[in-house]
């Protein structure tokens, strides 16, 4: 698995979070203790491990600056990371008290409804393949 430090950690989740591609400028004001160099360094280390990718050239003042966008395969090693974590405490907390956290802590999010049905559909699906 692909090891990040949590300023590189930070950068992503700005980068997913936002809705549009941001200049490295605009990562640095969204993000706590960021500054230009750092971001810039993390910026050409998640290029080259194909975490970010450039998704244009923008003016920013008198200056173009690229923008970049996170990438899908950086949302597979969050995803990746994510559940090695939580492997690590699946003897002291289990599945029903992580998800039912999980949508707890979700439950005023506009869309929740849909994402239980989908996760209804998908345990179905899951219960039925057990079956066999």
């Amino acid at each position: 698995m692909m090891k990040l430090n949590p300023r590189e950690l930070e950068v992503l989740k700005i980068l997913h979070e936002s809705d549009r591609p941001l200049t490295s400028t605009e990562i640095v004001n969204s993000g706590a203790e960021l500054t230009q160099s750092t971001v810039q360094a993390v910026l050409r280390k998640l290029l080259a491990t194909e975490l970010v990718e450039v998704r244009g050239v923008t003016h920013s003042g008198n200056v173009l600056s690229r923008t970049f966008g996170a990438t899908d395969k950086s949302k597979e090693i969050l995803t990746q990371r994510f559940l090695e974590e939580l492997r690590n405490f699946r003897t002291i907390i289990n599945k029903v008290e992580v998800l039912s956290g999980m949508l707890e802590m979700d439950k005023d999010t506009p869309g929740i409804g849909k994402e239980v049905d989908e996760l209804v559909k998908y345990l179905n699906a899951f219960k039925a393949k057990l079956k066999k």
